[in-house]
Parts: structure tokens; sequence; C-alpha cells
């Protein structure tokens, strides 16, 4: 009998073993699957980072190739129009002083009104004036005027 008590209690062991082995080792390989796909997260976060800094990396050398290739040379260029607007203003104020000032051409096309072209707001106020828009006074509100008051008139025939 104690050769059937052997068998049954290693048959019941057996029984009990085997599931319970079962679900350890379940549980052992799913905590080593775990720790598994928590490392593969942090390397992925550390990818993701590494990323992103090479987009800020490449980010910051393009406006550093815009500052230096573009920017020089539109500051030049403006530097030129400053210069070229101030001799402008200079060779207009000279106008006042020349001994053809009466018949001058460049000072009839600055006195004129502007037709519509540009810098106007021509058809954009509705005004039925006829003059579109443009309420400026012919003589009395002029940028320029000859300090005499005698400028040959925009509307005189001074050729």
């Amino acid at each position: 009998m104690s050769g059937e008590i052997m068998t049954i209690i290693s048959a019941l062991v057996a029984a009990i073993a085997t599931p319970v082995g079962a679900w350890v080792g379940s549980r052992l390989m799913r905590a080593k699957y775990q720790a598994e796909v928590e490392q593969l997260r942090a390397e992925m976060k550390d990818k993701l980072a590494e990323v992103k800094s090479h987009e800020l990396e490449n980010v910051r050398k393009a406006s550093d190739i815009l500052m230096e290739s573009i920017v020089p040379p539109l500051k030049t260029e403006i530097t030129k129009l400053r210069n070229d607007v101030q001799r402008l203003n200079k060779a207009l104020e000279r106008i006042w002083g020349c001994p053809h000032v009466d018949r001058c051409p460049v000072k009839h096309e600055l006195l004129r009104k502007p037709k519509g072209g540009e810098g106007t707001d021509a058809g954009r106020s509705g005004g039925t004036d006829g003059d579109g828009g443009n309420k400026r006074k012919q003589h009395g509100d002029k940028a320029r005027d000859d300090p005499d008051g005698d400028d040959g008139g925009v509307d005189s025939d001074g050729d």
C-alpha cells in the first residue's frame, strides 16, 4: 500500500506542479518581455529626442545660412537706396534755385496731381468728384511749392 500512496502522491504532485509550473513560467516570461518592452520604449524615446535635436540643428543651420547669405546683400541694397533717395531729395531741393525753374519739366511733373497711377487711391475710395477720390487742392496743398509763389502754374503753359 505504501507503493500505491506514493504513486498517488506523485500523481497529485505532478497534476498540481505542471499547471503551477506553467503559470510561474508564464509570469516570469511576461516579466522578461515587459522589461524588454520598457527597454525598447526607452531606446525609442532616445532616438526621437536625437531626431528632434538633429531637426533643430538643421533649422539653426538654415537660419544661419539665411542670415549670412541674404541679410547682408539686403542691408547693402537698403543703404544704396537710402543714398539714392538722399541724392534725389538734394536735387529736388535745388530745383527752386535753378534759373530755368519757370519752365522746368521736372518741377511741373512733381507738382502735377497723379492720375490713377501708382500710389493713388483711385477706384478705391468711390469718390464722385471725378479725381479718383484725391481731395488735394490744386495750388495750396502741394508738397513742394515755389517759394516766390510764382511757379508758372500747373495749369499754365510754361513751355
